[in-house]
């Protein structure tokens, strides 16, 4: 039986995921970059309020990543400047890409996508995921929270694994 992950969530996570106490226990902290770490990958810094992380994963609903990659792209940037050294950068939206985008319909009509960005364009969001792929960033569309989360644990279980060769 595999050992339960210890994985710390961002103080400011305001729906934290969950996962089962067999396969994940949880606490809340500061953590300096990414939104979700393997405690392992955690370390306190004296003076400082929030933990230094080796690898997290970013944590994305489909607003706020389109969001960060219009509007907020600097910021954006700078957040991934601090993941630079981890093994991966990886974000996860909790969505599926096909909600970026206008879809047709029975009538043939275009529907705009549902979201709060509906004039960002799919061939933009497109530009900026090949933008971030090129800077060695995954964007991973995952279609909603539940998915996400076991995505994300399966992730984590990968780095646990790799951690301990």
């Amino acid at each position: 039986m595999l050992e339960p992950l210890h994985i710390v969530i961002d103080s400011r996570e305001q729906q934290p995921w969950a996962w089962q106490p067999s396969d994940a226990t949880t606490e809340m902290k500061g953590l300096s970059a990414g939104d979700y770490a393997l405690l392992s990958d955690c370390e306190a810094v004296k003076g400082c309020k929030t933990l230094a992380v080796r690898f997290a994963i970013e944590r994305k609903s489909l607003d706020d990543f389109l969001g960060t990659i219009s509007g907020g792209w600097e910021r954006f940037q700078r957040e991934l400047i601090r993941m630079e050294l981890f093994p991966a950068r990886v974000v996860i939206v909790e969505s599926n890409f096909a909600d970026c985008c206008f879809t047709n319909d029975a009538s043939g009509d275009l529907v705009p996508p549902e979201h709060n960005h509906p004039a960002m364009n799919p061939t933009f969001i497109a530009r900026r995921i090949s933008e971030l792929t090129m800077q060695g960033v995954c964007v991973l569309f995952a279609g909603d929270a539940a998915l996400a989360s076991g995505l994300a644990y399966r992730i984590f279980r990968r780095r646990a694994e790799a951690c301990r060769v």
